[in-house]
């Protein structure tokens, strides 16, 4: 085993090869469909993963029907140092869902990750890790030709963020304070906001926090930012996507930033309208109440 995990390190540290001009990516990767139970397939989801050298980082339901799993490794981990925000790129989302009759296990296509979030090495064998551990039948989520060329700029239209155009959320004294700061945040339960893990990226002064964002009480602002809300504007059609949550802040150095929302949700669901029953024009406060709880979670020390 140890062979292999240092083979695999060493294929991942390599420069990512150009791919070519046409490549098209899916953001996401449907792995299976199965009748056992949610608890049945989350457990057994577990324990493959961590039977092939992956750790958890963190778990939890963002609604009754589903999990989501986060996993980490030194794989993960060596790229993440690798790239200057490669944090958002620390762990790999897995979610397990019941839908209908079936359970579906998905995960966020790492290969889409590599090239949306600007990533500076080689994803493909952490692809072929999660195809082999959890298998594989289908990618899905962009009917747009999504190409890494794309990707690497990518926003939804003229106007709207781009991945360098963060939420900028904080500025703190150092990195520790930093950290602190969003530990101390996260575990107030009474914003909305709570820590699905934490992840330390080595030799850098980087850490990621997978967010889950619940609506406490009903106020609008709350509702804005409820991912139970949001999957029902979004994830409407084909497999579950429920994997594109928990959400990220990042603390890099003493600055504490997130994805903004209009970038975040736009490349994990490119093929969206902009009206409609389905389109972002629903969610359109979401990405400024985002923010703003964000923000004042992380600022009240």
């Amino acid at each position: 085993m140890r062979a292999i995990m240092a083979l695999l390190l060493t294929v991942v540290l390599l420069p990512p090869s150009l791919p070519a001009a046409d490549t098209t990516y899916q953001p996401f990767v449907l792995a299976s469909s199965s009748g056992d139970s949610l608890d049945v397939k989350t457990a057994q989801t577990i324990t493959d993963l961590e039977d092939a050298g992956f750790t958890v980082a963190g778990q939890y339901s963002p609604r009754e029907d589903a999990n989501v799993i986060v996993v980490t490794s030194p794989e993960l981990l060596a790229l993440a140092g690798l790239s200057e925000k490669g944090g958002y790129g620390a762990g790999q989302r897995v979610s397990v869902v019941r839908v209908g009759d079936a359970t579906q296990v998905t995960f966020v296509n790492p290969l889409y990750v590599q090239y949306a979030y600007r990533m500076d090495a080689n994803m493909q064998p952490i692809y072929d890790q999660l195809v082999a551990v959890l298998g594989m039948q289908e990618d899905f989520g962009a009917e747009k030709k999504m190409t890494a060329k794309k990707l690497g700029k990518y926003h939804y239209m003229m106007g709207m963020q781009r991945f360098d155009d963060p939420y900028e959320l904080g500025s703190f004294e150092s990195y520790e304070d930093a950290v602190e700061a969003v530990e101390t945040g996260l575990a107030n339960a009474d914003d909305g906001l709570t820590q699905v893990y934490r992840i330390d990226v080595p030799g850098k002064q980087q850490t990621v926090f997978g967010v889950g964002m619940h609506a406490v009480g009903d106020d609008k602002e709350q509702l804005d930012i409820d991912e139970t809300h949001q999957l029902e504007i979004v994830d409407f059609e084909g497999p579950a996507k429920v994997a594109y949550f928990p959400y990220e802040i990042l603390v890099d150095g003493n600055e504490v930033e997130a994805l903004h929302m209009r970038f975040r949700m736009a490349v994990h669901f490119p093929d969206l309208n902009m009206m409609g029953a389905h389109g972002f024009t629903k969610l359109m406060s979401s990405p400024a109440a985002t923010e703003e709880v964000m923000e004042a979670t992380i600022n009240t020390r």
